[in-house]
């Protein structure tokens, strides 16, 4: 493979797909590749395909000349490499020009979109037809690809957590530019294809996550209706020798209630804190938020030791029957255990702006948390989640303009292993990441998310300054050191940073050898996305 792009190349993408979509202009790729953790990957063009036949052009022209390509969505893989490909060299497929719904079955719930399609542009899709169906958002903000986030088989919290299980077919363009479809798609079974996820034969469609093996153009993705009613919950466990007791309750109450009770959050009380007040500004990199200082910032906003929220979905007789199970089990672990829907947050939040004082504007902190995270609960795309890389900056853009945390000069790596819901394995799993991260200069801010009622995906964000060396250096030592320490306690990330695929990818393992042969036989000069989820 070249690491360089030749005129001829170049000018056979300017003829293909017009030349306002190939560019080459040091300035313009520096900013595409502006990353949350100090990376910058050499790459040799950005290339805005906007169709399918566009990306089958591309992938037929970097054949020919033997270029590596690596496709993105929208560019919003924070803390995990942003748009940066795993290896140096490649020309950049910015997809996020393809954006349309292409086809929408209301009565089956089913959308099918291109990669560019956001959260929200499907939430203003579908409040503009006025179906009643849920956005599968995420906390990475509005503005993130559906596409993208389900190919990372990336989760969210809303009834249909897990978004690639939600995604019942893909298409696909290969490096020879020929298309992949599913096989119920070519036996001339188009609906049932979307309706059945599984299709006849092997299984091919999970190729194309966490891959290099061809570049997805369209999915369906089926949506979860929007019930007549969502009621949020929050409970505290006020003494660090609740965890247990709070993760065998979850557990019970999800074992209970499936359906009805979608994922449920557990955050340590420096992960909550990080929502709700500014990171103390006297505080230099490297320095932690003190003992002391910690308390009293839970005090004066009413943080406990660790905190859950989720939320029960269903007819007003589902979910009071759900609401009865939360409050028995949580009964004797919780301190604290509220409700809260549409209505009474937004009752809530306005009687807080007639309160005085601290006591006034702790109030309205709290429930303008609330609010948007029932909105966020009721899949209403939602920045709530975004404030948080800007934590240990300080600096958000001005009001109105979307949040970048890569555009911004946050520092961020994202640290998200798995781990079984056993109560002595969550103590050691927690346990683990406070000693590593105190001993790195870096807040432990720790989120443990259900994805089902035996395993959590837990989400450490590592925040840095990125304008220090020494804070820099000190944040990647803790990721390594949290990777590591976790994979000797059998606590494994669900997914790669593209600076660290070899961490995962390993060459004496049978499982990688068997994706290798895949990838040889699909992408024998390895064009799509060197090194990715790859030993190729």
């Amino acid at each position: 493979m070249t690491s360089q792009v030749s005129a001829e190349a170049l000018l056979e993408f300017r003829n293909s797909i017009g030349d306002a979509n190939v560019i080459t202009d040091s300035a313009a790729l520096a900013a595409i590749t502006k990353d949350t953790g100090n990376l910058s990957r050499r790459v040799t063009a950005l290339l805005k395909p906007q169709s399918e036949d566009d990306v089958r052009s591309i992938t037929q022209i970097a054949s020919e000349y033997r270029l590596s390509i690596a496709p993105f969505s929208t560019g919003r893989n924070w803390g995990y490499g942003t748009s940066n490909p795993s290896a140096e060299g490649c020309a950049l497929v910015d997809l996020s020009g393809m954006a349309r719904i292409l086809e929408f079955d209301a009565d089956l719930g089913l959308v099918t979109v291109e990669p560019g399609v956001t959260q929200r542009q499907l939430a203003a899709f579908l409040e503009q037809t006025g179906f009643d169906f849920l956005v599968p958002v995420t906390g990475a903000g509005p503005d993130c690809s559906l596409i993208g986030n389900a190919l990372e088989r990336g989760y969210g919290i809303t009834p249909i957590a897990d978004h690639f299980g939600a995604c019942t077919r893909i298409r696909a363009v290969l490096a020879d530019g020929s298309v992949y479809d599913s096989s119920l798609s070519a036996l001339g079974g188009d609906l049932v294809d979307k309706v059945f996820k599984w299709g006849v034969g092997p299984y091919i469609d999970g190729l194309f996550t966490q891959s290099n093996l061809g570049i997805v153009t369209q999915m369906t993705i089926a949506l979860a209706r929007r019930p007549e009613s969502v009621l949020g919950f929050f409970f505290g466990v006020p003494r660090e020798q609740g965890l247990e007791s709070a993760v065998s309750a979850i557990q019970r109450i999800l074992q209970q209630t499936h359906g009805t009770v979608g994922s449920i959050n557990l955050m340590n009380r420096r992960r909550v804190l990080s929502m709700v007040e500014p990171y103390p500004t006297e505080l230099g990199a490297g320095d932690l938020i003190p003992d002391e200082r910690l308390a009293a910032m839970a005090k004066r906003n009413q943080v406990m030791i660790w905190t859950g929220a989720g939320a029960l979905y269903g007819n007003r007789h589902m979910v009071a029957a759900a609401k009865r199970v939360v409050k028995k089990e949580l009964r004797g672990t919780a301190s604290r255990l509220v409700f809260f829907s549409p209505r009474s947050t937004h009752l809530l939040k306005g009687l807080s702006q007639h309160l005085p004082g601290q006591l006034g504007a702790s109030a309205r902190n709290i429930f303008e948390t609330l609010d948007k995270t029932l909105q966020l609960l009721a899949g209403a795309p939602s920045e709530i989640a975004l404030p948080l890389c800007y934590w240990k900056s300080g600096t958000r853009p001005p009001e109105g303009q979307p949040m970048d945390p890569a555009r911004d000069g946050c520092g961020l790596y994202w640290y998200s292993p798995l781990v079984p819901m056993v109560p002595e394995k969550v103590r050691e799993y927690t346990n683990l990441v406070e000693e590593v991260c105190r001993a790195n200069r870096i807040e432990p801010l720790i989120t443990l998310t259900s994805l089902s009622d035996k395993c959590w995906d837990s989400t450490v964000p590592i925040l840095f300054e990125p304008q220090d060396a020494a804070d820099s250096e000190r944040a990647k030592q803790c990721y390594r050191q949290l990777f590591e320490t976790g994979q000797r306690s059998g606590f494994v990330p669900y997914r790669s940073h593209v600076e660290t695929m070899d961490w995962f990818v390993k060459g004496d393992s049978a499982f990688w050898q068997t994706a290798a042969k895949i990838k040889d036989a699909l992408d024998p000069d390895g064009i799509i996305s060197p090194g990715r989820y790859s030993l190729r």
